[in-house]
């Protein structure tokens, strides 16, 4: 993080800006590139579309900053707003790191009140498959066979 020393006021900063000048362009990237490209990062997961969507934000800002109005909003704001909204056109469909948009209702209706019974047993609760038939000489293989195709099922509506 910069320095209180090295951070040019706003009001200087949009003074100059104002008069289209470069170096205070220079200044405003210095001073918040690194908060947008936080956000924007936040959001697409990707750091060359966070990058890539930073750089549309500040090319977009000098181009049409007469629509800023010190008096509606601050610089910083203004840039962040501008930043959610071309993160937003750049967001990848499903960013590495979260998990896919899935219907839950087609989740629910996939799988049988038995096979939801199972996965949580054996997933959410840590039970072995030994517990849950009562058996202590090994899995039984039935139950194997439906964990199997439960998970097959639900792979299948995850990687739609």
């Amino acid at each position: 993080m910069k320095s209180q020393q090295y951070l040019v006021p706003e009001d200087q900063l949009l003074r100059r800006l104002n008069k289209r000048d470069e170096q205070a362009f220079q200044w405003l990237y210095d001073q918040y590139a690194h908060v947008l490209y936080g956000v924007v990062l936040t959001s697409v997961c990707l750091p060359d579309v966070a990058k890539q969507v930073v750089e549309e934000v500040f090319v977009k800002a000098w181009n049409e900053f007469d629509q800023f109005n010190p008096k509606k909003t601050r610089l910083l704001t203004w840039l962040l707003r501008r930043a959610r909204q071309e993160a937003l056109r750049a967001m990848p469909k499903n960013p590495p790191g979260r998990p896919p948009e899935v219907d839950s209702e087609a989740v629910e209706n996939l799988i049988s009140p038995e096979q939801r019974t199972l996965l949580d047993a054996v997933y959410f609760r840590g039970q072995l498959a030994s517990e849950l038939t009562g058996e202590k000489s090994g899995i039984d293989t039935n139950l194997r066979e439906r964990l199997r195709v439960v998970l097959q099922e639900l792979k299948l509506v995850f990687t739609q």
